[in-house]
């Protein structure tokens, strides 16, 4: 067997190097969490800007007896699609007493409180259909009948009723 002997220069510098090279391992593993963390923050940032971009999307467009064009009225499909921030699509339709059923104004949209949530409102001039629904793309109908996915809630904390002691 052969004795080897080493000088205290030669341990420090093999210490030096081992030092050095798990140095820059751990740095290279620290880069490496740092980019993890990077790349997951900008997917939670795209998730969430997805998330606010895909709202409630509605048929937005408006009519008045003036226009040539009456595809608002009679064809939904063929009118803008709007991605809403707010909580309904709605349609107002109003039409003449005299001559009756002609369509003055018409107007598609999306709203978080709508005037009226499903009514019929007469006066001396006019009839006005308010309607309001809560998914994607129902206001597509000509506004006469009422819509059938409302909240049922809707005004509900306005007339809330709270049972309790009287005093």
């Amino acid at each position: 067997m052969m004795a080897t002997t080493t000088t205290t220069a030669e341990v420090l510098s093999k210490q030096k190097a081992t030092a050095e090279l798990y140095g820059r391992v751990g740095r290279r593993r620290n880069s490496n969490r740092n980019l993890i963390v990077v790349l997951f923050l900008i997917s939670m940032l795209m998730a969430l800007q997805t998330t606010s971009v895909s709202g409630l999307r509605c048929f937005t467009c408006t009519y008045l007896q003036e226009y040539t064009d009456n595809s608002c009225v009679v064809d939904a499909n063929s009118t803008r699609i709007t991605n809403c921030s707010k909580k309904y699509c709605t349609i107002m339709r109003q039409e003449s007493l005299k001559p009756s059923g002609k369509v003055i104004s018409f107007i598609r949209d999306c709203l978080d409180k709508p005037l009226y949530l499903n009514a019929v409102k007469t006066d001396s001039t006019f009839k006005t259909f308010y309607r309001s629904c809560t998914t994607d793309f129902c206001n597509d109908s000509d506004g006469r009948t009422a819509a059938t996915n409302t909240d049922p809630n809707f005004g509900a904390s306005v007339n809330m009723i709270i049972k309790g002691k009287r005093h």
